[in-house]
């Protein structure tokens, strides 16, 4: 099955005319959860999204920057697991490495999963790329009594192979001095002589020097799409024909199941030889507290009253801590700072701009600032500490049952929860659901039922401040609805085949504080950037809108729905307004209406569940038009407009009624 080589590549960034280095392109490609995101934002300094859990990376990110006195492009890709694609992030991390002019990659494995990565790099070494493996979580696989020996498998791969644990820096300074002379072996496994055969058969109709790599051969003998539009643009007419007979000859004798298997099995046999000659273990391991915890929080019986106990701190501390530390800066900075502007601001149609109801500093920056930020700062605190113990993966384990009704598996819940923090964000991610159907039915579900970080805690700060049933009765009415909404959605979606319920499980670990404050800090940080211009945007609406009269119309339009169908005061379409640009403006604006006495127990129920299930903001709306297409957005936010307001009055006709 192999283990030689026929050649050794080695990095040689490219000269131009002055005789200066061309920019070099470098991927870093590696399993999910490896840490490849740890690696972009050491390497470049620029801030890439990291949590313990699988396909937190759903689109390449990119960064410029000179290494080495070398023009690069570092590019942080999505998981993958094997260059057989079964979903749109890996599909990207694909085109990245048949599409682009990559000069060298960062290979990240687990040594953890040596024998897996192993298999992968396999894969990755038929493209010709120079490669440089890293093999993380070399400390993890010490606790476990797992210890490699990355000489010796140096030597074996005919590469160097740097030792990291990326989440505390170690081998970091090790690895930046081999990124840019990195060598690898072409062509570490050999085939079935059929498959051989074919692959020489393939490479000979190209000239020597044009001629594939191997693992690009080897996507052409599989059908990929993508490598063979590659081959049409390259070969004339007669060529590609004689491309497509080797294809169609192969898969005569050996159909494209067995032709995958085939492949698997000899990257695998190899993997595994390589991987039992480098690895010692220790004969006896003790489960430790991190094995007992992750059995915990995924156990049918235990794994619910762990998850509601979570639910419970978050509700008390976004209600009691974050209106604790908004008081604060409400009394001692902006308080005073509204009143010193208006003080300054003499002219009246200035000061009612600026400070008064609808006033660009009033509604717009001290919202942002005073009501937003504080529930931010505890929410992404609590969540992210959630993200980086490992403990969402354990939660699509229990929760895969949940999701049966819904055509979905466990995996649903990754994008579901991330929701919470940003239903665009949540919206992108569903690209790691194997099938359209299921990206469909998860993005319906979260713009209907998942309001994203701001929302949901300023519903929490509201909730704080009402009685427990509010809670209770809002919630029970946004997941009952969301639930028959997802099944029928489901039952009208053409049948097939259900997905298997697939999900690699990292360790669960101490969390990492640094980590966390940082991911606080640039998710606050983001949210800033993004939503203060729409607050002040949304403030400056409604203040023209107050002057020229058109508020005043929308009202008398939206009469008989806020007023007649909702039992709410026509004020709330104010409210409306806002959540059509920003749900999380509207849902500020709504609070404070609540905090001002303006709406009784029945109104503050009615407007919170017509919030909750409104409309997605602009942002996730496009993003949605990107992934879905124009037509199934737009007919989702349409179906929810009027699931909103039905929902809504049937819940103002209940609570009145009872």
């Amino acid at each position: 099955m192999a283990s030689s080589c026929h050649s050794t590549i080695v990095a040689t960034p490219p000269i131009v005319a002055d005789g200066t280095h061309a920019e070099r392109k470098l991927a870093i490609i590696g399993m999910s959860n490896v840490g490849k995101s740890i690696f972009f934002n050491a390497l470049t300094g620029q801030y890439s999204f990291v949590a313990n859990y699988p396909h937190t990376t759903v689109a390449p990110n990119r960064k410029r920057l000179t290494l080495n006195n070398q023009p690069v492009e570092i590019i942080d890709t999505p998981g993958i697991s094997s260059l057989t694609i079964q979903s749109d992030d890996e599909r990207s991390t694909l085109d990245v490495l048949l599409r682009e002019s990559i000069g060298g990659i960062l290979f990240c494995g687990d040594a953890l999963r040596l024998q897996q990565s192993l298999v992968l790099l396999a894969q990755i070494l038929e493209l010709g790329i120079p490669t440089l493996f890293c093999l993380n979580k070399s400390d993890e696989a010490a606790h476990q009594g797992i210890v490699i020996d990355t000489r010796h498998l140096s030597q074996a791969l005919g590469m160097t192979v740097v030792p990291t644990a990326a989440p505390y820096g170690r081998g970091m300074e090790r690895l930046g001095e081999h990124l840019l002379s990195a060598t690898s072996l072409v062509n570490p496994v050999h085939y079935l002589r059929t498959i051989e055969e074919a692959i020489t058969q393939l490479g000979a109709l190209f000239p020597a020097a044009e001629r594939p790599t191997r693992g690009m051969l080897l996507h052409c003998l599989q059908a990929d799409a993508t490598v063979s539009a590659l081959f049409a643009e390259r070969l004339d007419p007669e060529g590609f024909a004689q491309a497509q007979s080797i294809v169609h000859t192969l898969a005569a004798k050996m159909p494209p199941l067995r032709l995958s298997q085939s492949l698997f099995q000899a990257r695998d046999a190899w993997a595994q030889q390589l991987e039992q000659a480098v690895t010692r273990r220790a004969e006896v391991t003790v489960p430790g507290f991190s094995y007992w915890a992750g059995w915990s929080a995924r156990h049918p019986v235990l794994g619910w009253p762990i998850l509601f106990a979570i639910l419970w701190i978050t509700f008390r501390s976004v209600g009691e801590i974050a209106s604790g530390m908004a008081d604060f800066l409400n009394h001692w900075i902006f308080d005073p700072l509204t009143q010193a502007v208006g003080g300054w601001l003499t002219d009246p149609f200035l000061n009612e701009m600026i400070v008064g109801n609808f006033g660009l500093l009033t509604m717009g920056v001290i919202n942002a600032v005073v009501t937003v930020v504080p529930i931010l700062i505890v929410f992404f605190l609590i969540i992210n500490f959630l993200e980086d113990v490992g403990y969402l993966p354990n939660l699509s384990v229990l929760t895969t049952r949940t999701f049966a009704p819904f055509g979905l598996t466990g995996k649903a819940v990754l994008p579901i929860i991330l929701g919470t923090g940003c239903n665009t964000m949540a919206t992108l991610t569903s690209r790691m659901l194997e099938t359209r159907a299921e990206r469909i039915i998860v993005s319906f579900l979260i713009a209907l039922g998942v309001p994203c970080a701001v929302q949901l805690g300023v519903m929490l700060a509201i909730f704080a401040t009402s009685p427990f049933s509010s809670l209770l009765i809002v919630m029970g009415s946004v997941l009952m609805t969301t639930i028959v909404c997802g099944i029928a959605l489901n039952h009208l979606m053409p049948a097939r085949a259900a997905s298997p319920f697939i999900l690699e499980l990292p360790a669960l670990r101490w969390p990492n504080g640094r980590n966390i404050v940082q991911k606080t800090y640039y998710r606050i940080h983001s949210f800033l950037l993004e939503a203060m211009p729409l607050f002040v945007f949304a403030a400056a609406l409604m203040f023209t809108l107050e002057k020229t009269g058109l508020l005043v119309l929308l009202k008398k339009w939206l009469h008989p729905v806020i007023t007649g169908f909702l039992s709410m005061p026509d004020k709330v379409t104010e409210v409306f307004i806002l959540v059509l640009s920003r749900r999380e403006v509207g849902a500020v604006y709504f609070k404070e209406m609540v905090d001002r006495g303006e709406l009784d127990y029945n109104q503050i129920i009615t407007g919170l569940v017509v919030m909750t299930l409104f409309i997605p903001c602009i942002s996730n709306t496009m993003v949605m038009i990107k992934e879905l297409g124009a037509r199934w957005a737009i007919s989702i936010n349409l179906a929810i407009i009027a699931i909103a307001i039905l929902v809504g009055g049937l819940v103002n006709f209940m609570l009145r009624w009872v």
